[in-house]
């Protein structure tokens, strides 16, 4: 009988052991928790907004500008001693904090040769002092007159300024490969500005053989495996093999001739209408050219395109460009060649504000790149599930990978949680398509009222805490970018 009760009583006591076992569990696991989400409205295109719109030179960016263009001399940045080349990088370093320091990011092109600048005291040859020497005692620099005065350039197919243009590349990239304040850069050295033309030069020496270029390219591109890169022209130098994006510098010249009455925008683009300059291969990305260029007609969907508008659509009748039959081309050509920036703002000139055709140029600086949105947000009650939609109305992404950071904030503003969405890339989102990322609200959060934020870093937070966040076209703004999903409360 003792016995009997015994077993009794430990499986009383068990069975009682269990059943509090359960209830503390349930008891600790149990928490009630409320989802109140965001419903987003559209807004349109927000600026400024980083790596979009008209860009301008450095130090002279306009209130809805986020992009400065710095051109360098290859001698400001490169020195050359004893065979031997090094960075000099003290003035970039001091540009590139300011522009940082202005919200915004850079545009950079290092440039050999620039026939802008031939005068009584410059030449427009743009070498290290030691390495020009050497090129002149081997018979290497050449010369003819242009507007100004003499214009001297190199054989660019030498081999010792080719290995000094390959050493620095090595040295550029090891110090500015994903400098969170350059946007893109322009592969530049050769030719005039930088452009791969050589349309000054009088001697077929100096023009650089499309296998020489193709190295130069190669470094780059193996240099370079996080800073976007633009090409000039992508006939030259076999670029159209490399993963880059193209910059055109004489932007809508040859996709108009408003001087001939009878034609009208919506032909802008036939091939007839192209009389020099790289828009025609500009044309060839979209249209083909018998399949030549037909890898590249995606290009944009993966490297930046942009360009300058040329300095002809200052001329009459092209006027204003904000309004008519030449905003209609304007519109058309950025869509065409899914332009993510233009520099020349200044061409046609910047309407006054708080008129209709300033109106107008917001819309078009808007129209550029991506314009990222809030889709939908939608959550789960039970499981803390938060899931939010984003797409791209623009016509190209962003082309990097900003973290996407979530915060929780409690009533009296302290953020007391903080979260990186690591699978989110954000260069993938293409126009037209959608993406999704999940955030969980972690399970130790404490009872009270919440709000959920969320917004996409800005890398160059590291050099300054004035950069331009990411706007996306939406309400629920709160500041620097950040965007409220949800309200949320624990019980």
């Amino acid at each position: 009988m003792r016995k009997v009760l015994l077993h009794h009583t430990v499986r009383v006591i068990t069975a009682l052991f269990l059943v509090s076992s359960i209830m503390l569990t349930a008891a600790c696991g149990m928490r009630n928790v409320t989802i109140d989400e965001s419903e987003f409205t559209r807004t349109e295109a927000q600026l400024p907004n980083p790596m979009k719109g008209f860009a301008s030179f450095y130090g002279k960016a306009d209130m809805d500008a986020s992009l400065e263009y710095i051109g360098l001399k290859f001698n400001e940045i490169y020195t050359y001693e004893n065979g031997q080349g090094r960075l000099d990088t003290e003035e970039l370093d001091k540009k590139l904090s300011k522009v940082a320091e202005r919200g915004n990011s850079a545009i950079l092109r290092v440039y050999i040769l620039n026939p802008g600048h031939v005068n009584s005291e410059e030449t427009g040859l743009f070498l290290p002092e030691n390495l020009y020497n050497e090129l002149k005692s081997e018979g290497d620099i050449y010369s003819n007159r242009v507007t100004g005065g003499l214009l001297e350039y190199p054989d660019f197919n030498s081999e010792k300024l080719i290995g000094c243009m390959i050493d620095f590349i090595g040295q550029f990239a090891k110090k500015y490969d994903g400098h969170a304040a350059i946007a893109v850069i322009q592969m530049g050295l050769y030719g005039s500005w930088g452009e791969w033309n050589m349309s000054e030069c009088r001697n077929g020496k100096c023009l650089m053989t499309n296998e020489n270029l193709k190295r130069i390219i190669e470094a780059y591109v193996s240099c370079f495996t996080k800073t976007k890169l633009m090409g000039r022209n992508p006939s030259l130098g076999y670029a159209n093999e490399f993963p880059i994006g193209y910059h055109d510098d004489n932007f809508m010249f040859n996709t108009s001739d408003f001087h001939t009455k009878s034609r009208e925008w919506k032909a802008l683009l036939r091939k007839q209408d192209y009389t020099y300059g790289t828009l025609q291969q500009f044309y060839d990305f979209i249209n083909g050219d018998g399949g030549k260029y037909e890898p590249l007609w995606d290009r944009w969907e993966t490297q930046m395109f942009g360009g300058e508008l040329s300095m002809q659509m200052s001329k009459d009748p092209f006027g204003p460009l904000w309004s008519g039959t030449e905003r209609e081309a304007l519109d058309y050509c950025i869509d065409q060649f899914h332009m993510s920036w233009l520099m020349g703002v200044g061409v046609g000139g910047i309407p006054a504000t708080n008129t209709e055709e300033y109106k107008e140029f917001r819309k078009v600086a808007g129209s550029f790149g991506y314009d990222i949105f809030i889709d939908l947000v939608s959550g789960k009650d039970r499981t803390g599930k938060l899931t939010t939609s984003f797409g791209n109305s623009g016509i190209a992404p962003f082309y990097y990978d900003w973290d996407l950071e979530y915060r929780i904030v409690d009533a009296k503003g302290t953020a007391v949680y903080r979260y990186s969405d690591e699978t989110f890339r954000l260069s993938t989102l293409l126009p037209g398509e959608t993406k999704e990322s999940v955030f969980f609200i972690p399970d130790d959060l404490k009872a009270g009222e919440y709000t959920v934020q969320m917004r996409f870093v800005n890398p160059a937070e590291e050099i300054s805490k004035k950069v331009m966040p990411l706007r996306l076209s939406n309400d629920h703004e709160i500041r620097d970018g950040f965007y409220e999903l949800a309200r949320i409360t624990i019980e």
